[in-house]
């Protein structure tokens, strides 16, 4: 009966619980303490610094952004209708309509 207990669920997660937050206090007060140098506090974009690539001239693109929203919106889309098979038809015909009209909506934006 004692044995059951201590590996119980409750008991074994907050052993391990016990046992994870005193490693991190020990691994942080016993680790090397490191000094972060001017360099590493640097934007960093690839290896290229701002000299070669000033912000002012990369323009980003916005197709891949509508092609992301679209799918998002297709995809969204997909699942709910998959899983709303038993649902009711008025709610069927409710979700369509608002996911039409928001695919009607977004390329005017």
């Amino acid at each position: 009966m004692r044995v059951d207990l201590f590996f119980s669920a409750p008991i074994v997660f907050i052993l391990l619980t016990i046992i994870i937050y005193l490693s991190y206090l020990f691994g942080k007060r016993f680790s090397f303490k490191h000094s972060h140098t001017d360099m590493e506090l640097d934007p960093y974009a690839c290896g290229e610094g701002p000299d070669r690539f000033p912000p002012e001239k990369i323009q980003m693109n916005t197709k891949l952004y509508k092609f992301a929203i679209y799918f998002t919106i297709f995809d969204v889309a997909a699942f709910i209708l998959a899983v709303s098979v038993k649902a009711q038809i008025f709610l069927l015909i409710l979700y369509s309509l608002i996911l039409t009209s928001a695919l009607v909506m977004l390329p005017k934006r």
